[in-house]
């Protein structure tokens, strides 16, 4: 693209921004910049401190501190006093888990992106200036960094917690991006992780282009989902009437003292087969009270 109007150290400061824009976002990104850019010289001649003001005046967060980084500008203009030092009360690995995400954030760039960061967390965090994970993670998810960056981060937060999200691509490539397909993708979730994790589900709404809070809306709304991890067995007792007046809650209570991470117990509502009562499900068998002890006892 032609850049006739712009001087030499112009056209070389574009090259800096372009370099820090994700690959598969450049051809699309850069027609835009250059509209801007010429927009702001207002017909004159394209210079470099034509580029920095466009850049500090116009870009939204995070992608003015990224450009910013790229051409060594600091946040405050010259005329600006120097801001005081972010004082963050972190707690348990609250500050590593900052430091884990910003190796996501190209080199060239963590020097403008963290203090910004850092500011929104003291923002979040108040008076109190006490920083947890989880307002870290509310942090980074409400400043939403570009592509690719937020995948990347998604998947340091999802090995932070242990969860292998190839499987949530495995998944999602056997579905169209359309809003329809999110219950049968929280299915497959649920049946792969015995759960839906947070980490999961943000990357099925923004593949699936849908809200966080119609996210949420349906993982809740559904028995079938579960937002809390489940042990690897899941035993259900019946509570339907037959079974609770043969003492169904009895039973539900002692093995609720047995269980552990290897089952997750639940309470379920009549399943049909009153005769035997009080009766359970394990892992979708049915079978009575003595059935379903001798199956714990074997976990």
């Amino acid at each position: 693209m032609a850049l006739s109007s712009w001087d030499e150290k112009a056209q070389a400061a574009f090259e800096k921004i372009v370099d820090a824009i994700p690959e598969s976002m450049r051809e699309a990104v850069q027609p835009q910049l250059i509209t801007m850019i010429e927009k702001k010289a207002a017909g004159s001649r394209v210079t470099v401190e034509v580029i920095e003001k466009m850049v500090r005046e116009d870009l939204p967060e995070p992608q003015k501190s990224m450009m910013m980084g790229a051409l060594g500008l600091s946040e405050a203009t010259p005329e600006a006093k120097t801001a005081e030092p972010v004082q963050l009360n972190w707690e348990g690995d609250s500050e590593k888990l900052v430091d884990k995400i910003m190796e996501v954030i190209p080199e060239m760039l963590r020097g403008a992106v963290k203090p910004k960061f850092l500011d929104f967390i003291k923002t979040k965090a108040g008076q109190s200036a006490v920083v947890t994970e989880g307002l870290v993670v509310d942090a980074i998810k409400e400043m939403n960094p570009p592509e690719p960056y937020m995948s990347q981060i998604i998947k340091v937060l999802a090995a932070r917690e242990g969860i292998d999200l190839s499987k949530v691509d495995e998944i999602l490539s056997k579905h169209q991006r359309r809003q329809e397909e999110l219950v049968s993708v929280f299915h497959e979730l649920q049946e792969e992780y015995s759960y839906l994790p947070k980490e999961a589900i943000d990357k099925v709404r923004e593949y699936l282009n849908v809200p966080l809070s119609m996210a949420y809306r349906v993982a809740t709304s559904y028995k079938a989902f579960s937002l809390e991890p489940k042990g690897k067995h899941v035993v259900k007792v019946c509570d339907g009437i037959a079974c609770h007046l043969k003492d169904s809650d009895k039973l539900y209570e002692e093995l609720k003292g047995n269980s552990d991470d290897r089952f997750t117990l639940e309470k379920a509502r009549c399943i049909g087969c009153c005769g035997p009562a009080p009766m359970a499900i394990v892992d979708g068998e049915y079978g009575d009270s003595e059935w379903v002890r001798e199956k714990v006892t074997k976990f």
